[in-house]
């Protein structure tokens, strides 16, 4: 090789020698924040334990004096459940999935305390099943305070990274990263209706329910709640309550702030298969009753209309209208498709707060 050129080849060197330096210290950096989440989530995030106790009837034939009868036997055993939660308050309350604690005759908590596991009962504080989201209260003697974490100020954006943090499959605590890659998700997994989901990469398997979705500041942007997978393992598809709404429900849950779910003033009855088809309607929620002075009656709303879409959403039966409603807050202006007469027709209507005195029979 020619002097020059080995010159050449050092002065070059030389040149980018600091710029190698300089975006290897940048990596480093985001190494040392997932390594400080890492630390911070570890005592927050917690594995949940289930019990169930079920109850089998059972007929079965016995003899007696030579005659066979069937007696009736009554089995009881139980079955268990496994998710994740993570402590949003130093008093104990711990945020998760209903789905994870639905039916619970026992709660186990088990959080890390320097390295080794420890374990208590929790009893359920509140839950709400259209929601998927459940408060739960660690049970001690003493009074004694608990690390947890905070929800992040601001939404979560498309791009952003994000950790999800829980125990899959019963295992021991896990962190996975990703990013944020879609935003307002609305889907129904096992009969269950959930809206405006985050998705993410991150890698989120069974027993991950209920942990939380972190940013890089080890703040909370979510509640992960279900995954996309045909084979019922992680598909690169997880989907997370986003913080903003699991921090309303929490709040509403222990009267922190008073509860501001939207509210239609409209009692519902699910189409059946045969009107829709008659109807040619794919689905729809029919309104059955409407209070007078209510958003509904301001919009207009009939008894036998049938709604079809929210903001562009489909509604295929009453639980999925109710699901959409109750995630809007009361103010928000909403655009609804309603089938009347032999059209499909739409309007604009602004949920409110539900007054006292509506009773149970309105709670759309």
């Amino acid at each position: 090789m020619r002097s020059g050129s080995l010159r050449v080849i050092i002065f070059a060197a030389a040149l980018l020698l600091p710029r190698w330096a300089s975006a290897q210290e940048e990596a480093l950096k985001v190494q040392r924040a997932f390594n400080a989440v890492a630390e911070t989530a570890r005592p927050a995030v917690v594995s949940i334990r289930v019990l169930r106790e079920e109850v089998e009837r059972v007929v079965e034939p016995e003899f007696f004096f030579g005659y066979m009868m069937p007696v009736e036997k009554y089995y009881r055993y139980d079955t268990g459940g496994i998710g994740s939660g993570v402590i949003v308050d130093p008093a104990g309350y711990v945020l998760t999935n209903e789905h994870v604690v639905s039916g619970a005759d026992r709660i186990q908590v088990i959080l890390l305390d320097g390295g080794k596991e420890k374990s208590y009962l929790a009893e359920l504080a509140a839950s709400d099943q259209r929601i998927d989201l459940a408060v739960l209260k660690i049970k001690t003697k003493a009074k004694e305070t608990f690390p947890h974490l905070k929800f992040a100020a601001e939404p979560a954006k498309v791009g952003d990274w994000a950790i999800a943090v829980g125990y899959p499959f019963g295992f021991r605590q896990t962190m996975t990263s990703g990013i944020v890659s879609a935003s307002e998700i609305s889907m129904r997994i096992q009969g269950r209706r959930y809206a405006r989901l985050l998705q993410t990469d991150a890698a989120i398997n069974q027993g991950n329910s209920g942990g939380p979705l972190l940013n890089l500041r080890g703040e909370i942007i979510g509640v992960n709640s279900a995954i996309f997978s045909p084979s019922g393992a992680f598909a690169g598809m997880g989907f997370a309550i986003p913080a903003q709404e699991a921090r309303r429900a929490y709040e509403d849950f222990l009267g922190l702030k008073p509860a501001r779910r939207g509210w239609l003033g409209a009692s519902l009855l699910k189409v059946d298969p045969y009107t829709a088809a008659r109807l040619g309607l794919p689905a729809g929620a029919m309104i059955n009753r409407v209070v007078p002075g209510s958003p509904a009656a301001a919009a207009r709303l009939k008894r036998g209309d049938i709604v079809v879409s929210f903001d562009g959403e489909e509604v295929r039966d009453d639980a999925d209208l109710l699901s959409y409603i109750y995630s809007r807050k009361p103010g928000d202006k909403v655009e609804l498709g309603y089938f009347r007469g032999s059209a499909v027709k739409k309007l604009q209507v602004q949920p409110k707060s539900q007054p006292g005195a509506a009773g149970e029979d309105f709670d759309y």
